[in-house]
């Protein structure tokens, strides 16, 4: 009780900060969006002001509108840090960057870290940051919702919020030059994949969206989606006839009993009932395939840094949303990262949106021990083979020193289906577990000489290797 008391007191505080707001048209629902911003922000360490997080994130989102038509341009009687603040909403709303980020649809989790990425500076050096609420996550159902911010300032002064807006006008051109720094082509990218399964990771996710490095690789990502989001999942044609009885069996429903079984006395019927003596039809039945499983490897050891980061990266995730298109409904498509050993599974598959962040901001920390890697994985996918009848297709992509005992790449190729892709290799390509492979694909640096060289390479990578 003292918890849920302490958790009303602060929402109640918050909210009544709605009062300094200046955008046009609030509502319950954007308090509430408000409040769960709040919270993923708070788990950040980064408790801002409630009305600055209704501000600004409706004007990242649009708000439901014209982000322009949303910001009161009247200005506030008697001026004051209002007006200012006021103002410089007015300069945000007229940005590019909000009127692209109108068109593009964002997750709580994104708009959290936009907003992080942001203020978060500027509030960790307001000297009023160090307070910190009592409660935990604010609820976003309680009756304060349906009072007024002018009747709870009544009871909770918003006056606390006044030094923090203070401090944002002040800090105008910083936060301008942070919007404007935003890397939306990230966020371009996750729209591009569903939203089903588990958010993601708001620390991978504020990394990304943060970090220059990834950049490259959404990039090239989104050069390459546009012909890969033209592909058309189509239902494989029956093969099975679904109707007409192939065997006689003693489990069944009531319309598919043998007529003779109708000829006993009321007694004896009920015996054979209750003893499951009685004799069915059964219809033919569709044979059982196994579960497809496209398992993409991707080397993230130091040797693939540069342009074979990139490439590699790049070709991985779209080669992933390729097989989640044209594969069947019950496929799974698996990406890990390896260098002395595989790291947890990326499943781009089934919860794009909570996995995408650490694929494109992984880092390898280790060496490279490759024997050990596809030692491992001949261990996995023979139990996936074993034990779950899977159907599996590994795709790995490496350079052209990926050293691999032939003993084990044998073992792997009795099991699953062998595609080897090799990023600008040294020199000639001269290993031993060649003839072993599936299929192999060489891309050398004359592919990867011109941007339209490196889209045509890699999308006849991916179609070849959904082929396969």
């Amino acid at each position: 009780m003292a918890d849920e008391s302490r958790n009303d007191g602060e929402l109640r505080r918050q909210l009544a900060t709605l009062g300094y707001s200046q955008l046009r048209g609030q509502s319950v629902a954007d308090a509430v969006g408000a409040v769960g911003w709040w919270n993923l922000l708070a788990r950040l360490g980064l408790p801002l002001p409630l009305v600055v997080v209704h501000d600004l994130g409706l004007l990242l989102s649009g708000g439901g509108g014209g982000s322009r038509r949303e910001v009161m341009r009247e200005g506030v009687p008697g001026g004051g840090v209002l007006a200012r603040y006021q103002a410089l909403l007015g300069r945000i709303s007229d940005t590019e960057t909000i009127e692209e980020l109108g068109a593009t649809p964002l997750g709580d989790e994104t708009l959290a870290v936009l907003l992080a990425r942001i203020v978060g500076d500027v509030y960790l050096r307001w000297q009023g940051h160090a307070r910190m609420p009592d409660a935990n996550a604010l609820p976003t159902s309680a009756p304060a919702y349906e009072i007024a911010p002018p009747e709870l300032a009544q009871a909770h002064d918003p006056a606390w919020a006044l030094p923090f807006l203070q401090r944002l006008c002040e800090q105008e051109r910083t936060l301008l030059a942070r919007l404007q720094q935003l890397e939306l082509s990230a966020i371009r990218l996750f729209g591009l994949f569903p939203i089903d399964g588990a958010a993601a990771d708001l620390a991978d996710l504020l990394h990304v969206v943060g970090s220059v490095g990834a950049a490259d690789v959404v990039d090239f990502s989104l050069q390459l989606m546009p012909s890969l989001l033209e592909t058309k999942r189509r239902p494989a044609a029956q093969r099975f006839s679904i109707d007409g009885f192939a065997s006689v069996e003693r489990r069944g429903n009531v319309d598919a009993l043998l007529p003779s079984e109708l000829a006993h006395d009321d007694d004896v019927f009920v015996l054979k009932a209750l003893s499951d003596d009685l004799l069915y039809y059964g219809h033919e039945r569709q044979n059982e395939v196994a579960r497809p499983l496209h398992y993409i490897l991707v080397d993230g050891s130091a040797s693939m840094r540069g342009a074979r980061e990139v490439f590699a990266r790049g070709l991985a995730l779209a080669l992933a949303k390729k097989l989640s298109l044209v594969g069947a409904s019950n496929a799974d498509v698996w990406v890990r990262f390896f260098d002395s050993r595989l790291h947890p599974r990326i499943d781009l598959g089934r919860s794009a949106r909570r996995d995408l962040p650490r694929l494109l901001g992984f880092r390898s920390q280790r060496g490279r021990n490759y024997a050990r890697v596809f030692a491992d994985l001949a261990v996995e996918i023979g139990r996936l083979v074993r034990d779950e009848g899977r159907d599996v297709a590994v795709t790995f992509i490496t350079h052209g020193t990926c050293q691999i005992p032939v003993a084990t790449v044998k073992a792997l190729a009795a099991q699953a289906r062998l595609y080897g892709i090799f990023v600008l290799p040294s020199g000639p390509l001269e290993l031993d577990y060649l003839p072993f492979l599936h299929k192999s694909q060489v891309v050398t640096a004359a592919s990867l000489g011109r941007t339209a060289d490196k889209r045509r390479r890699a999308l006849e990578i991916v179609e070849d290797a959904a082929r396969a």
